[in-house]
């Protein structure tokens, strides 16, 4: 028996509209359709997904962002599945929460906004491999934020100013994903 959120994943990229890193998708493709639970953190061959939030602020003008106490990066927050995890939106949210106190979070209703594969270097006991990051839009309902755990800061940062940040490409997407879904919305 599969758990559920194999089923949740296996949906959220077969419905996610491909507009940036095909290749990120094809990997994520792939993962699914290599028959190991592609959710679970002790998966390393290849590697395994995991969750994180694109918040915007509750007026829609800043990003949240975290920096990211192992990495020493400002990233969105975000992080592995955990078991008791119901969908991807589920663990996106739990890991916001976790990484940065905030739990007022409506989603944007547009599933994952962002698909990016991205290598993870051997630390420890766990070797090299790579993690599918499924990113989720959400709007904060509070801007209330603080640094909570394996993160040094978290603050919201304007659109205009996240090269300030030094955020890396797969962030710029996330955010332009989620922004557009926005104006799709309020089009629509």
């Amino acid at each position: 028996m599969h758990h559920p959120l194999e089923l949740d994943i296996s949906h959220a990229v077969a419905d996610h509209a491909v507009d940036g890193d095909a290749t990120s998708v094809r990997l994520a493709q792939e993962l699914i359709a290599h028959g190991t639970p592609p959710w679970r953190r002790t998966e390393f061959d290849p590697g395994h997904f995991t969750a994180s939030g694109f918040v915007l602020s509750p007026d829609r003008q800043a990003l949240l962002l975290i920096h990211h106490a192992k990495l020493d990066r400002w990233l969105q927050p975000g992080g592995h599945f955990e078991p008791s995890d119901e969908s991807v939106a589920y663990a996106a949210r739990r890991e916001i929460t976790e990484e940065t106190g905030l739990s007022d979070l409506r989603e944007t209703g547009a599933g994952i906004v962002r698909i990016d594969a991205h290598p993870i270097p051997a630390r420890g006991a766990e070797p090299a491999h790579t993690h599918i990051d499924l990113g989720v839009g959400f709007i904060a309902g509070s801007d209330e934020v603080a640094a909570v755990e394996e993160v040094l800061d978290a603050r919201w940062v304007p659109f205009d100013r996240l090269s300030d940040f030094d955020v890396d490409d797969a962030v710029l997407r996330g955010v332009t994903a989620v922004l557009k879904t926005m104006a799709i919305r309020q089009d629509g």
